[in-house]
């Protein structure tokens, strides 16, 4: 038997106006983990969708298992056993784990029906497995993102698959449950299956994989033993360039306070939450999934009904009922899932960026002064550096990264006092990253007050000028700059209040 499960032989992809894979050619091994990185737009995704029979190449064939393929559609590549686990989730919200694991390969009884005991149990057995937290018959609706990319593995993995595309999938995991993937990932290592991860965060790489791919711009720049090459030295290939600071932290100049939380409360969710943010300071709230983040933001822009609680901004006391009584005080939350809640990809650049603030390119006449709105819109594309060639052309057209500097605009054009931004890197790459982290801080710079919400203990600590640490609906500690270590901040996200 062949060690290469997959070869692919001078792959390329054109589309109008734009070559996306030149002559690309990869081998992977069977039972192995292989790493495929690049920045946005090196060509990654296309790769996985012509593999995986999303879209046909140009020009190149792949052989799988030693048969020679032209070009595959999505059925016939499950066919083959080549299945792909998405960063942006394919599942149905409203219907049960079980359901959707078993979705379109339905276990049915001997008069064509489907056989709800047997579909349930296999599926519980397969939740089994993976040691999760949730049962085969809750609804998807019901679960977190992360528990949620949890059945998506379990949906792909239960296929039977013998080459698995993993497209960033720890981005919304806690540690345990990183772990707990890669005990999976050893586990199918181990029965001969080959493993092709996708990941922005390089310090997984490492610890999971045997041989890293690198892609830029299209093109097949290295392939090696992991073990072989520095993290640096990867960034550097990437973006062909040396990336001198991953993390470009700016020293805060505050000046009072802008945003005073006192004793919120939300049943058990939130627990008397008091913090205070400032003018000019990145505020990092960091914590494991179900720590309680997301619910606070979303209890003080008023997206969520809290029990009890008050809200000071600069001052002065606000009642916030709603998002939009939120943006007319002048705080602004960003959403941690863009594509799901945050932006409307079938519409352009134009139309995302300027929906929260459409009262600003009112004329006399209370219609909508388009050149207006078009003339800020690009201010702000220019202003953050997101690459389109015209304001018009459609969001869901972007990078991830440019995706959440156009949902970044939406807010700046509202010109907030303070900026919640939940996951502001997830699913981005290294140089997108970068270029947020200096948007930041330019923001605060400015005076303006930022609370990050991140799951990525590295970026916290790297462009944070205060940490708040919750755990199970608490703050367990609030750390100043010179105090951040990250044991203690690791002892406070599992529950070990600051001494």
């Amino acid at each position: 038997m062949d060690e290469y499960i997959l070869q692919t032989h001078d792959i390329c992809k054109r589309y109008p106006g734009q070559l996306v894979l030149k002559n690309i050619n990869l081998s992977f091994k069977r039972g192995s983990v292989h790493a495929l990185v690049g920045e946005n737009g090196a060509g990654k995704s296309t790769f996985v969708n012509v593999i995986s029979g999303a879209c046909p190449p140009t020009s190149g064939y792949f052989e799988f298992e030693g048969k020679r393929i032209a070009q595959v559609d999505p059925q016939g590549a499950q066919k083959l056993g080549i299945s792909v686990v998405h960063q942006e989730l394919n599942l149905i919200p409203e219907m049960s784990v079980a359901e959707n694991i078993f979705l379109g390969r339905e276990i049915k009884n001997s008069i064509g029906k489907i056989d709800w005991n047997k579909t349930n149990q296999q599926a519980k057995e397969l939740l089994c497995n993976f040691n999760v937290g949730f049962d085969e018959k809750a609804k998807i609706n019901t679960l977190s993102v992360a528990e949620q990319q949890m059945v998506e593995i379990i949906k792909v993995v239960s296929m039977d698959a013998r080459l698995i595309f993993m497209d960033e999938p720890t981005s919304v995991l806690t540690g345990k449950e990183t772990e707990q993937l890669f005990k999976i990932i050893r586990n199918l290592k181990s029965q001969g299956k080959a493993i092709v991860y996708i990941s922005h965060r390089l310090n997984e790489l490492k610890e999971i994989c045997d041989t890293v791919s690198i892609l830029r711009d299209g093109t097949h720049v290295f392939t090696g033993s992991i073990s072989e090459v520095t993290t640096d030295q990867i960034v550097e290939m990437m973006v062909a360039h040396k990336v001198s600071e991953q993390y470009p932290y700016v020293p805060a100049k505050t000046s009072g306070i802008a945003l005073k939380v006192e004793n919120i409360c939300q049943g058990t969710k939130l627990k008397d939450i008091s913090f205070e943010a400032f003018k000019g300071e990145i505020l990092g709230i960091y914590g494991l999934v179900g720590a309680g983040r997301t619910e606070l933001a979303r209890a003080i822009i008023g997206a969520d009904r809290k029990d009890s609680g008050s809200i000071e901004l600069e001052g002065e006391p606000v009642r916030i009922k709603n998002p939009t009584d939120a943006i007319n005080c002048g705080l602004a939350y960003i959403t941690e899932s863009r594509r799901e809640f945050g932006l409307m990809l079938d519409m352009d650049i134009s139309f995302n960026s300027s929906i929260a603030s459409l009262r600003r390119y009112l004329n006399k006449c209370r219609k909508i002064n388009k050149k207006a709105e078009h003339e800020f819109v690009d201010e702000m594309i220019d202003e953050l550096s997101i690459k389109t060639d015209s304001n018009r052309k459609l969001t869901g057209k972007l990078s991830g990264g440019n995706q959440q500097k156009v949902l970044l605009a939406r807010y700046l054009l509202t010109k907030p006092k303070v900026l919640i931004f939940d996951e502001p890197t997830r699913g981005i790459d290294v140089g997108a990253k970068v270029s947020i982290y200096q948007i930041l801080n330019r923001l605060k710079s400015e005076g303006i007050s930022i609370i990050m919400i991140s799951s990525d203990l590295s970026e916290v600590m790297g462009i944070s000028d205060r940490i708040l640490v919750m755990y199970n609906g608490s703050i367990t500690g609030i750390f100043n700059r010179d105090e951040i270590k990250e044991d203690t901040i690791g002892k406070c996200a599992f529950g070990n209040k600051r001494g």
